[in-house]
């Protein structure tokens, strides 16, 4: 099996999204349903607890999802088929924000970012950071889809899942640790997994009485956040080389530039950097379903 190299399969798993991702009209694009989950709920990244479909589509985060309850949880399940969105989630994770006030207000929330990934870090030059396009050169034009190689695509996609072992928490005055294991004793599960359609799908489960929600409190406000790819350094294209001089490249106040492999121009794999580096979000509001 060919071994992946540093953020080459973010490119990969972006390129293997085939679906257009589709807006059905009869959803909306955030959700106003209170949905009570059929027990028992298994998160393992499968739907098939959700025969129903999703409730919403949101636009500006390109994810279908449902948010759900039982009389014990709260339950996030997520699917996307657009290819920045699916290296977005890779790169940066998820974080779902529960404020009990009510408040569209991250400051005083219950916070979980999960997917964790670890990545090795490193490059072929000093100060350099590369990304390699898989399926032919940026540019030139389709998904990127037919010159991936499927073994390596496999690969990709269970390097993903099987270093998603940590959820990235804050606000919950029961944990003391920012980092716990997806098998944990406080019962908050998530799992990750990718669909027959290279879909990645997401679920997550929350129990109520960590956030005080098993009480009289119903309602709350929410957000989802794409966080995206976090650079401590700038982007730029290499169609020009690398400057005079020798050395690798870098970026203002000295740090390094990640460049891009490839002539510019055209759908780079079908991943937009822009939006890859940018934190997209939305807020919405759920009040606890009854059985």
């Amino acid at each position: 099996m060919k071994k992946l190299k540093p953020l080459t399969y973010l490119l990969l798993l972006a390129s293997s999204s085939l679906l257009a991702q589709e807006t059905p009209k009869s959803l909306k694009n955030v959700q106003t349903e209170s949905i009570f989950a059929a027990s028992p709920v298994k998160i393992d990244g499968k739907l098939k607890e959700w025969p129903a479909g999703f409730q919403a589509y949101n636009k500006s985060t390109h994810l279908y999802y449902t948010m759900a309850n039982d009389e014990q949880n709260l339950y996030l399940v997520i699917r996307t088929t657009d290819a920045t969105t699916n290296a977005k989630i890779t790169a940066g994770g998820i974080t779902l924000a529960i404020n009990t006030a009510g408040q569209k207000k991250e400051e005083g929330a219950y916070s979980l970012t999960y997917p964790i990934i670890q990545r090795p870090q490193g490059g072929p030059g000093p100060g350099q950071r590369t990304m390699t396009f898989i399926g032919g050169p940026p540019g030139g034009g389709g998904s990127g889809q037919s010159g991936a190689d499927s073994d390596m695509l496999k690969a990709a996609h269970e390097r993903v899942i099987n270093n998603a072992k940590e959820i990235k928490v804050s606000g919950f005055k029961d944990i003391q640790d920012s980092l716990i294991a997806i098998y944990n004793d406080y019962k908050i599960k998530a799992a990750i997994d990718y669909d027959k359609d290279n879909a990645f799908v997401y679920e997550l489960a929350i129990p109520l009485k960590l956030m005080g929600l098993d009480g009289d409190k119903k309602d709350f406000a929410y957000n989802i956040k794409l966080n995206g790819l976090q650079l401590n350094f700038r982007l730029r294209d290499d169609a020009a080389g690398s400057p005079a001089g020798g050395g690798g490249p870098v970026g203002p106040g000295g740090g390094p530039v990640m460049i891009l492999n490839g002539p510019p121009g055209g759908g780079r794999g079908g991943v937009d950097f822009q939006e890859l580096i940018s934190a997209t979000d939305f807020w919405g509001r759920y009040t606890l379903a009854k059985k």
